[in-house]
């Protein structure tokens, strides 16, 4: 009968533990009603084993059943409808798990309908309901905005964007709202799907900062500072070259005995040593930031989404300890059942520093040897954001909106599996992982909540 996942108590343990019989199957409703029967009917053989049952006490199943969903996902990037519960496996801390609840949720638009027949190439049916065993519970779409590094620019792509996600995309059902780091949108946004409100709001969206800036000359991006910080020779020798207007040799010269070349270097390390304080200060308040957002949000319910919405930022990892507010932020969003979409609102970037900023001439040819890409250096922090918190990071386009509309599609279809776990392993504060493949597809990639969970936030019915 499952003694393994049953557990009787009486009455003294009043009403905690009890198993919600929400999102089970009528059928599963009913196999339940008769396990209630049985045990009732067992009642005083139990009793005569253990501590006899007294009239008008009440035995109770003690059944943890937890839920998380889950998309699975080809090579080409397109999702798989069609998975049956066998073809699961969920190991949890590195054990198999049985997987005892599974079906597949489609909580998009009639617009995400059209989308999903173009990447599925199928004709669209817009009109009909996309197939589903339940009714489309709306989504929380939750945009956080991180304007401590967008220039403005970006801030007028990130308003394009949103709008058009807004006007196309979220559903009266739905739910959503705008935050920015820089909190000039308020600590409070109401969860609305009233577009007319959301507009609103994003209209009083502006440019705030661009980021760490270094004025003298020649200009220092933040990424040559953090390669200063750690002492590349290949950018200092760039940096004093054309601070004396010559090629310069570091090797040949005798510490201390520098003249021009010594106060050149200790202008340059000078300057780095700022723009890293300054670029570390930026990073911080941005992961404070979002790291508060996603606390705050803990108590919504059902799932989250969250885009973030950034030019990137340099993790100073020399001077700061970057690495740890980047693991602060996913562990919240592991806490809350967030999934961060990170977004480079910078558009399609080359390769190349950008051609309207000025630079002087690498006379030496020290830049092209020194391993900094000064353009893809603030993409890490975007990357190793959605990808600790199982979700991606979109980059490299200048359809900013096609992007959020593509990706908001593709995550509004997924599974939700539940299994069966001993109650005491869901004490609030115990931190569990979870992995889940499908059976011999390794061709096929599966996303699911990463990091340590705690396992009695996903409990059915909280």
């Amino acid at each position: 009968m499952g003694c393994a996942l049953v557990k009787l108590v009486n009455h003294q343990h009043g009403e905690k533990g009890m198993m919600s019989l929400m999102g089970f199957s009528a059928q599963r409703r009913v196999v339940f009603a008769v396990m209630l029967v049985s045990i009732a009917g067992l009642g005083g053989t139990i009793g005569r084993v253990s501590n006899p049952l007294q009239a008008g006490q009440v035995i109770r199943v003690n059944v943890g059943l937890v839920q998380t969903d889950i998309m699975v996902f080809d090579k080409q990037g397109h999702f798989i409808p069609d998975l049956k519960k066998e073809q699961l496996e969920l190991r949890i801390d590195g054990k198999l798990q049985p997987v005892e609840f599974f079906e597949m949720i489609s909580a998009g638009s009639p617009h995400d309908e059209e989308v999903w027949a173009k990447i599925d190439n199928r004709p669209s049916l817009p009109s009909e309901t996309p197939a589903t065993k339940s009714a489309n519970p709306g989504r929380t779409i939750l945009f956080f905005v991180d304007d401590w590094h967008l220039s403005a620019d970006s801030v007028m792509r990130c308003r394009t964007a949103m709008s058009n996600l807004i006007n196309t995309s979220v559903a009266p059902i739905d739910k959503a709202a705008i935050f920015a780091a820089s909190g000039q949108l308020g600590l409070a946004q109401q969860l609305t799907g009233d577009k007319a409100l959301l507009i609103a709001s994003l209209d009083k969206f502006n440019f705030k900062s661009s980021g760490a800036e270094d004025l003298s000359w020649p200009p220092m991006t933040e990424a040559q500072a953090a390669a200063l910080d750690h002492n590349d020779k290949s950018v200092l020798t760039y940096f004093v070259s054309a601070i004396l207007g010559k090629p310069v040799d570091l090797d040949k010269i005798i510490p201390g005995e520098g003249g021009d070349v010594g106060n050149a270097v200790e202008t340059t390390r000078r300057r780095a040593s700022f723009l890293v304080q300054q670029s570390a200060g930026l990073g911080e308040r941005s992961l404070s930031a979002l790291r508060g957002f996603l606390r705050s949000v803990e108590t919504l319910p059902g799932r989250k989404i969250v885009f973030y919405l950034s030019d990137g930022f340099v993790l100073q990892t020399k001077s700061t300890d970057v690495v740890s507010r980047i693991n602060e932020v996913t562990t919240a969003a592991a806490r809350a059942g967030i999934v961060v979409y990170t977004l480079d609102a910078r558009g399609l970037v080359v390769g190349l520093p950008d051609a309207k900023v000025k630079r002087a001439p690498d006379m030496t040819g020290s830049l092209a040897g020194s391993g900094v890409n000064e353009v893809s250096a603030p993409m890490d922090a975007l990357n190793a954001i959605a990808y600790d918190t199982g979700g991606r990071f979109l980059k490299n386009t200048n359809a900013l909106d096609t992007a959020l509309i593509t990706t908001l599609a593709e995550i509004s279809r997924y599974y939700l599996l539940g299994w069966y776990i001993d109650p005491e392993r869901l004490k609030p504060g115990k931190a569990s992982t979870i992995k889940a493949s499908v059976k011999g597809r390794s061709d096929l990639t599966v996303r699911v909540r990463q990091g340590s969970l705690d396992l009695s936030k996903l409990v059915q019915g909280k």
